[in-house]
């Protein structure tokens, strides 16, 4: 006895077909009028909501870190840890910087393009999709 035919089934399509994402495109339009028509009633991003927004993030996981940094490390290797990281971070945005005049890249992707090839670049987005699996978690944490 069986549930429905034995006929294959044909396959369902989806209301819109979504369009590919170029990873190169610039994460912020050059010119506000590249967009124009392109977003519906979307007006852009700009520099000050991409700045306020990633501010909001950085407090938000130091908020979240910090504790349980100082807590395990100790007062004084704790605060050891956070100028190390001060460190590394301006290290790794002068990097940045740096590679994307050189290689005349816009997008975070182009950048690790131009710095580590092809594999470097899948690195990176395995790498940027873990980050996201584990911001999820903590967020749901939260919630």
């Amino acid at each position: 006895m069986t549930i429905g035919s034995l006929a294959p089934a044909k396959e369902k399509k989806a209301g819109k077909s979504k369009q590919v994402a170029d990873e190169k495109a610039p994460l912020l339009p050059l010119k506000q009028d590249e967009f124009e028509g392109e977003l519906d009633g979307f007006n852009g991003a700009s520099y000050a909501g991409a700045v306020f927004n990633l501010s909001t993030t950085v407090v938000g996981a130091g908020i979240m870190a910090l504790p349980a940094t100082m807590k395990v490390l100790g007062l004084g290797p704790g605060i050891l840890m956070i100028i190390f990281m001060a460190f590394l971070t301006d290290a790794s945005i002068e990097m940045l910087l740096r590679f994307s005049k050189a290689g005349k890249t816009v997008s975070y992707g182009g950048v690790m393009g131009e710095a580590f090839g092809k594999f470097g670049r899948i690195l990176l987005q395995i790498c940027v999709v873990i980050n996201n699996v584990g911001v999820l978690i903590v967020y749901m944490i939260i919630i």
